[in-house]
Order: structure tokens, then sequence, then C-alpha cells
């Protein structure tokens, strides 16, 4: 069959522009390609488009996950015997923040993580990518404890005034609104992951907050009309610019009441 819709790296520049965004934004991106139509250049040129708008002076973050560096008897997709769990331990690679590719999050954010002058920050699980003025500084202090919750480059992303962008992505891959679900009641599960201690590696156990973005699928649909969200097109792709500092105390509210309900 043949490919018909073609958007090129100029129309993205300006779809871009005409949803809103602007030089010196700092944006928190999301994306499906396959909603977009068909790239000369692929994500390189998704990327560099959005580089190109943003300017230096301004920053984009993605996710970077790496869920895949904790510990199997967690796994579920797919599972693993029993008995290979203490061999995956002993022998798994530490996280490495230049290494270590994510998983399950698209091409963009994996080829991103490469770019030149990317940052990402040390979370062995939960990671984040940065480019752009203070890139650094926005991914620096990502520990364990912190996960997508206070103290995390999300929690800097959102006090910063950072926009999420959503290029024909789900609501339910919404990174940033997983800093909500720290503000509810929600339990910890014990998990561990590898990572390098000095000139060793280390297998270690930790606490981490259960999250699940399933919720996000209606709270975004039902946070269209709001007036911190903007929604038009790029490419062929439905798209949304919508303020995560806005959009997080919405997200808590829907969250709680949730919870309410099922309790």
């Amino acid at each position: 069959m043949e490919t018909r819709q073609m958007v090129t790296k100029s129309m993205l520049i300006a779809d871009l522009k005409q949803l809103g965004v602007t030089p010196g934004m700092k944006v928190f991106v999301h994306s499906a390609m396959k909603q977009i139509g068909w790239i000369p250049g692929g994500a390189q040129a998704l990327i560099e488009a959005l580089q190109e708008v943003i300017t230096p002076d301004g920053l984009i973050m993605m996710a970077a996950q790496s869920t895949d560096n904790s510990d199997p008897k967690n796994w579920s997709r797919p599972a693993v015997p029993e008995d290979w769990w203490e061999t995956i331990r002993q022998e798994m690679p530490a996280y490495d923040p230049a290494k270590t590719p994510t998983r399950s999050i698209g091409k963009v954010p994996e080829l991103f993580r490469t770019f030149p002058d990317v940052k990402r920050s040390a979370h062995p699980m939960w990671s984040v990518t940065a480019w752009g003025k203070d890139a650094e500084a926005f991914v620096a202090g990502h520990t364990i404890d912190n996960g997508f919750g206070p103290g995390s480059p999300l929690e800097k992303f959102i006090e910063a005034d950072g926009q999420i962008l959503h290029i024909g992505s789900p609501w339910d891959s919404t990174t940033v609104w997983h800093y909500a679900e720290y503000g509810i009641d929600r339990p910890l599960e014990e998990s561990g992951c590898k990572m390098k201690q000095g000139d060793e590696e280390v297998f270690i156990r930790y606490q981490h907050r259960i999250i699940d973005s399933d919720p996000f699928g209606p709270i975004g649909e039902g946070m269209l009309d709001e007036p911190f969200v903007t929604t038009g097109k790029v490419g062929q792709a439905t798209s949304h610019l919508v303020s995560a500092k806005a959009s997080i105390p919405v997200v808590m509210l829907q969250l709680n009441a949730l919870n309410s309900w099922l309790s």
C-alpha cells in the first residue's frame, strides 16, 4: 500500500508553532509517530523540529524509563521462572545513564537520550532526559527515594511552569501526572535494581510508590475544555499543550475521588 500522508520537518515546525509552542518554552514531550504521518527522517526529524522551535533557551524533557532494571520477581510482561530470579539479579548490568536503553516508551525518547547535550537523570528505573537551558540542573538529584514525587525532576519541571506536549500520544502516557499520585494515599512496593556503587555493580532493594496511569485517560479527556489545554494538529496527530502546574491539582482531585469511590 502506498503511503499518502507525508509530514516534513518544515511542516512539523509550522504545526508546533500553530499549537502554541514557542522559543524558550519548557516542554515535556510524549509522541506517537504512527499518528503523525510518514516523516522523512523519522524520529530524528521530529526531535530536530522540536529543538528548532524551542531553541536552546528553552527546555525539552522526555521520559527515559528503564523498567527492566527492577526485581524480576515483579515482572509480568513477560514473567520469568522463579529459579531465574537470583541469576538475573547477579548478572544484569547496572544502570548507566549513557548506556542503559529505555523500555517500551517508543523510538523518539530512545533516540533523544543519545542526542548531543541531552542529560539523563540517575534514577535506575524512572529516569528522565533533558536538553536546553539548565538541563543538567533539572535532572540532578533524581534519587531512588523521590521517584516521580517531591524533589524529583518532575517537581522542578512543574514549578518552572512547564508545558506537557502530547503529539498524538494517549493521555495515559503522561509521565508528569505521576507526581499527583504522591499527593494521595498510595501503598509502597518492594523492588530492587542494579546500581553502581564505586567500582562495584550491586543489586539493591528499596521501596517505591505503586503508580497507575490507567485513570489518566478519562482524566485527560475530561480536561479538554479547560483554559490551560490547547488542542490542535501536528502533522496528522491530534495534539495537546497542557500546563503542568494547572493540571496537577485537577489530576489529584480526580484520583482522590476515584480512591474514595473504590474504598
